[in-house]
């Protein structure tokens, strides 16, 4: 370094004589670079849009297009003009209505739809097709000449002739932006500085850099207009401090020596200081070459570039300025004119804590409304609308409805019939307003024959064109679905078929600046923190710093949301990368001052120190990038210019602020962790272990465990049609890394993107392989591959079926119905049998309502609702009733959902779906299944036993019944022989014969039951037994329904705890519990009856039995003589008489002995039939089998790890989306104006 100082020094004014020579060869490179003017262009070259952009241009010969307005022109004088522009080098095609219809046939004959369309009163619309690209040189220029041909009545629109408008404006204004940079720099440097004539050779110094910058573009063939509006002013903001840092050094040691000697000091000093501070910087530029949008890389290389250069003019020709110039420099000198901040640094020292705390309370708004900011996509809103172009687009929206043309490429060799088809399904889509090609154009009334030559433009030996004109602004969500479903219809006839134009181009522009925001503030941060990490040599303080600045990013954002500012899209995206590379400068000087101060002095009193010395550097430093850039964006009538020099400028001060308040609060009171994370001390690993240890031991355990199969989670998002139908669906895929090396994945996806870094990936058919260097891969790719759940929604408005649309706004009884179809099905074993099942997904559906609904009911979910918004939460299992073979589930395949509505509108429908419906946990306990089914089957089997008991009890008393009744007749028979015995009616001889002859009959019947009694008695206490079992059985399940508190608890939710014993005990308790008490009281009641009817056979019996002695004693008697015949006659009549009335009493209560035994057994066969073999049947019909198959589909859950792939561990879950519909939904033309709320409003929606 010694000798580059002397060197610099010995020969000052040689390097001011080289530095004129190659400034010379700087201005030939800067008019030899060409600029970009079309931000499209930097879209990845890979994106089928680009390819389709190519095409046109190779094959059509039709690069770009511009649409002209043409007022008060007859057809003569247009088709003169016509001829003209023809002649125009770089011109394709030129036509307009005449063409086709000639000058002839009136306007005002032809159809409406066709005159409308290119004809409006005075005003006709001209199509000009250019060979080139919008952007190329030659068209450039071809539009150019154009104008200048054509008078004022001509306005050409299109994007050719926006990028032409974009240029002149861009370079009649770039000189003014310097020149007000200029101006401001030059008066902050002059309060700032000692010497009128410093701040002029300071930014004569800059202004070097500046061209030397500009002139070495040649090498990068273009830059875009973006980066050279914005270099000049960034340039001379980020580097005007390392002059200003180099000037101080040498004015501090110039009083002590040699004015060469101090400028070799100043030199080596300046070296040592501004490489630190420039790497940060450089990093952050460069950063944006991450971008996917090339965009980025051009902004990123040139602005690096012109970085570097800063340095070494800093190091080479700014000290040989000063030495050439030094004696003017003290003619000129002045009293600096700059504030004290002392006071104000006491102040801050005094009340870090308050500040601090402050600042912590802001970081959360901050950041939550820095999330909020609007930003568009719409490249002419950044447009004056003055321009021609705006002009002339402006009324072909607005009078033509030519608002967004799209150019649909297929196969040349596709059949007229199948293009027909294509285009009747086109036309259907909401927002589209004509759909042209070759084939359609009869229906217009135009024949091949009166285009002439023109039918090359629509047919090419490989394609054909279809000319789609929406309704939809370029960049609004409405249109980008739109492309969805014209690429979604288009492939199903041609898989190879694209979607080209400016639409479908914005489009890939808003997916790819989505992916590069996050992409790049997430690379600068890492960058930025490398860097810190190994100048300051601390763990600590790269986080405190960024945090800061972060903070100060934050901030400015939240600024743009909160004045209710629309931001191009391309501002959030590189402001956090300028903003914390060029001002993390200002806390790296306050940082290593304060670490410097710190050895020597306690830490109040360094940051005292660190303020008072740095303080008016960092105010200085914060004062010119702001002036470089915010007269720039007062200035600009290019908004995409404006509004980042706006930002810029607003940063720096930000960030300003920040360092000299914030960054001392939280330096002080993270002294202590500051300075034991600081490396470099002797017993920094001594006192450290625990930090180091822990550090490493968070690393081991973010790191991802290894596995044999690859670890893939994953989440499919679908977006739904108001029908359900799938509009469009891609899938997130996340490789968790386990190594260094590569990463193999199997996927069916396609338009593959990587979403967290810069990885590269090699796809054959379904195999892709990753360079995964270590890190996590996030991905993600489109699919057309079949859903596994698809959803049918129908909607109803007093009962009749209605479109979602039609019911925007109405008023009535709605019916919401969704009904899921499970379309993943699989053939499994179940208990040695092949059974068709589902995958158990489980969906999760909210539905948003609108303010007015009221008597909300769904089928299966709940209306949860928080005095602001009505939501519903339904559930759904689609398949379950299918697999597990319980119809009572079926109707969780579908959600119903009813209310009322004063003025219908549907919030986006969200549904969320996993595999996972239940695990091998949950189904545990039902391995204890057959403990239950074995008491089923004991009770079973007794409830039999007692059922045969009863049978045959009731055969013995129907026989006993029967034989009573034989009984009783006989005794009357014997009553009237005894009568007329005693009456002498018949002869003795005969009477006493006929007499013994019956008796002896009687007493074979009768004989002796005792036997037969007892059997029945023992049988009627086997009843009872079997009754009081049936008791305790019943109160048993009472008590434990009781007792597990069954009576609030849904079935439903029991099966799908597999809490199968609960499910049982409700099921018994409520279907069977009451009508068992009925039946067992019937039963002890029946028992009663017999009992009493049995004791009072008994007493007969016994009566009967005592009786037969004195019968035969009398016959006995009879047969001895006849002297006592009248006596005993008489006496025979009076017992037969007694006996037959008991006789009768006896067959009576054996008849209702019978008739109960019936209902006895009646009664255990109903109780058998209706209570337990039910029970017991649907047990061992559905229970089991449901526990096999719960078994089945737990496996089959498990084993759904990946919906885009295979051979896999990890999650795969489902997200579908629908949007809903307002109150009031425009279907036509939208805007991408966003409404402005108030300040209070805006507040208030950071919180939500």
């Amino acid at each position: 370094m010694n000798k580059f100082s002397d060197f610099i020094t010995k020969h000052s004014k040689n390097i001011l004589i080289i530095t004129i020579v190659l400034l010379v060869f700087s201005f030939i490179g800067m008019k030899m670079t060409k600029i970009n003017y079309d931000i499209l262009v930097y879209l990845p070259n890979n994106y089928e849009t680009i390819k389709g952009q190519n095409i046109l241009t190779d094959e059509f010969k039709m690069g770009s297009y511009s649409i002209a307005v043409v007022e008060n022109a007859n057809a003569k004088e247009l088709l003169a003009v016509e001829d003209k522009l023809r002649g125009v080098d770089g011109v394709g095609e030129v036509f307009s209505i005449y063409d086709v219809f000639g000058t002839n046939i009136p306007l005002e004959v032809l159809p409406s739809e066709v005159r409308n369309k290119v004809h409006k009163e005075n005003t006709d619309v001209l199509f000009v097709t250019f060979l080139e690209s919008t952007s190329n040189e030659k068209t450039i220029n071809a539009v150019r000449e154009i104008r200048n041909i054509t008078s004022d009545n001509y306005m050409f629109g299109g994007m050719s002739s926006m990028v032409l408008d974009t240029m002149e404006l861009s370079e009649k204004e770039i000189t003014i932006y310097v020149a007000i940079a200029v101006v401001l720099c030059l008066l902050v440097l002059e309060l700032s500085l000692d010497s009128y004539l410093v701040p002029l050779l300071l930014l004569l110094n800059i202004g070097i850099s500046i061209i030397f910058n500009l002139g070495t573009n040649i090498f990068l063939g273009e830059i875009s207009y973006i980066t050279k509006a914005l270099v000049a002013v960034l340039q001379l903001g980020v580097t005007t401090d390392f002059s200003i840092f180099l000037y101080h050094a040498y004015e501090s040691k110039k009083g002590k020596m040699k004015k060469e000697e101090a400028m070799k000091l100043a030199i080596k000093e300046t070296f040592t200081s501004v490489i630190g501070s420039s790497t940060t910087t450089i990093a952050g530029f460069l950063v944006l070459c991450t971008m996917s949008l090339t965009l980025g890389k051009d902004l990123g290389i040139v602005m690096a570039k012109g970085v570097l250069l800063g340095v070494i003019t800093v190091l080479t020709i700014f000290p040989a300025l000063l030495l050439v110039f030094d004696k003017w420099c003290e003619k000129t000198s002045h009293k600096i004119i700059t504030p004290k901040f002392d006071k104000f640094n006491n102040w801050i020292v005094k009340r870090h804590k308050i500040i601090f705390a402050i600042f912590v309370l802001l970081l959360v708004p901050i950041y939550l409304a820095n999330n909020k900011v609007n930003v568009y996509y719409k490249i002419d809103k950044t447009l004056p609308d003055t321009l021609e172009s705006i002009k002339a687009n402006n009324i072909l929206k607005d009078d033509y409805n030519i608002v967004s043309p799209e150019i649909i490429l297929v196969d040349s060799n596709m059949k007229t019939g199948t293009i027909n088809n294509m285009v009747s399904e086109i036309k259907k889509l909401s927002g589209v307003d004509l759909v042209l090609s070759a084939s359609e154009l009869s229906d217009y009334g135009i024949t091949i024959n009166m285009l002439e030559d023109k039918t090359s433009m629509f047919k090419s030996d490989k394609y054909q064109m279809i000319l789609v004109n929406s309704l939809y602004e370029v960049a609004s969500d409405e249109l980008n679905d739109e492309i969805d479903d014209l690429n979604k219809i288009v492939k199903s006839y041609d898989k190879n078929a694209i979607v080209a134009g400016e639409g479908p181009l914005m489009k890939d522009l808003i997916t790819t600046s989505d992916t590069d925001f996050n992409n790049v503030n997430g690379s600068s941060i890492v960058c930025i923190f490398i860097i810190l990490f190994i100048v300051l040599k601390s763990f600590s303080l790269p986080f405190l710093l960024i945090i800061a600045i972060e903070a100060a990013i934050c901030m400015n954002m939240s600024i743009s949301y909160l004045s209710g500012v629309l931001l191009p899209f391309v501002a959030p995206i590189v402001l956090g990368t300028i903003q914390l590379g060029a001002t993390i400068d200002y806390a790296i000087l306050m940082t290593t001052t304060y670490l410097n101060n710190r050895k020597t002095m306690d830490k109040k009193e360094a940051i005292l120190s660190t303020l008072n010395n740095c303080g008016s550097s960092v105010f200085i430093s914060g004062l010119c990038f702001f002036a470089a850039t915010f007269g720039v964006g007062a200035y600009s009538k290019l908004e995409m210019v404006g509004s980042l020099c706006t930002l810029i400028s607003r940063g720096a001060i930000l960030s300003m602020i920040i360092v000299i308040t914030v960054l001392p609060s939280i330096l002080l009171i993270f002294d202590k962790l500051i300075g034991k994370t600081m490396l470099g001390k002797d017993n920094f690993m001594k006192n450290n272990k625990k930090i180091i240890t822990s550090i490493f031991l968070a690393g081991a355990l973010m790191m991802p465990l290894s596995a044999n199969a690859l670890t893939k989670n994953e989440t499919v998002y679908g977006k739904l049609n108001p029908d359900g139908s799938v509009k469009s669906s891609f899938v997130n895929e996340e490789l968790l890394n386990t190594g260094n090396g590569t990463i193999n994945d199997i996927t069916n996806l396609e338009d593959i993107i990587n979403l967290s870094g810069n990885e590269s990936f090699n796809q054959k058919g379904d195999k892709i392989t990753w360079e995964g260097l270590g890190n996590n891969i996030f991905y993600q790719g489109k699919t057309s591959k079949e859903l596994p759940v698809s959803a049918n929604i129908t909607y109803k408005l007093d009962g009749k079926e209605i479109e979602l649309k039609e019911l925007a706004g109405k008023s009535g009884k709605v019916t919401i119905e969704v009904k899921f179809t499970n379309n993943s099905r699989r053939s499994v074993n179940v208990n040695g049998s092949r059974e068709t099942m589902y995958t158990p997904f489980v969906v999760i559906s909210t539905f948003t309502l609108d303010d007015s609904a009221k008597n909300i009911n769904v089928s299966s979910g709940k209306v949860i609702n928080n005095g602001k918004v009505n939501m519903v939460a339904a559930f759904s299992t689609p398949g379950l009733s299918d697999s597990l073979k319980l119809s009572e589930l079926s109707s969780l395949n579908k959600v119903t959902i009813t209310y009322n509505t004063d003025k219908f509108s549907l919030g986006t429908v969200y549904m969320m779906i996993t595999p996972k419906l239940i695990s091998s946990s949950d189904i545990s306990s039902l391995s204890n299944i057959t403990s239950v089914t074995d008491k089923l089957n004991t009770l079973n089997d007794a409830i039999n036993a007692l059922e045969s008991g009863a049978s045959s009890l009731e055969l013995g008393t129907k026989n006993a019944s029967e034989g009573s009744i034989k009984l009783s007749t006989y005794l009357d028979k014997l009553y009237r022989s005894s009568v007329a015995l005693s009456n002498g009616s018949i002869s003795l001889d005969d009477g006493v014969k006929k007499l013994s002859k019956e008796l002896l009959q009687v007493s074979n019947i009768l004989g002796d039951n005792s036997e037969d009694i007892t059997k029945m008695q023992m049988l009627l206490q086997a009843d009872k037994n079997t009754i009081n079992s049936l008791k305790t059985n019943n109160e048993k399940i009472k008590t434990a329904y009781d007792t597990a508190e069954l009576k609030d608890k849904e079935y439903i939710d029991l099966l799908n705890a597999s809490q199968n014993e609960l499910f049982t005990v409700k099921y018994e308790y409520e279907n069977h519990y009451n009508s068992n008490l009925q039946i067992i009281g019937l039963l002890e009641q029946n028992v009663a009856a017999i009992e009493k009817t049995l004791a009072t056979f008994d007493g007969l019996n016994k009566k009967v039995n005592a009786m037969l002695p004195a019968l035969n004693k009398g016959l006995e008697d009879l047969n001895k003589g006849t002297e006592d015949l009248k006596t005993n006659t008489a006496m025979l009549a009076a017992g037969v008489k007694e006996l037959a009335s008991n006789g009768k009493a006896l067959a009576s209560g054996l008849e209702e002995i019978s008739s109960g035994m019936t209902e006895l057994s009646e009664g255990i066969k109903k109780l058998d039939n209706e209570g337990i073999k039910p029970v017991t049947d649907k047990v061992n019909n559905m229970l089991v089998p449901t526990a096999y198959r719960a078994k089945e589909l737990v496996k089959l859950g498990e084993s759904y790890t990946s919906f885009a792939g295979s051979n896999t561990t990890g999650e795969t879950k489902f997200i579908y989306v629908m949007d809903g519909i307002d109150a009031k939904e425009e279907v036509k033309t939208t805007s991408t104006e966003t409404e402005k709320d108030n300040l209070w409003t805006r507040i208030k929606n950071i919180f939500k």
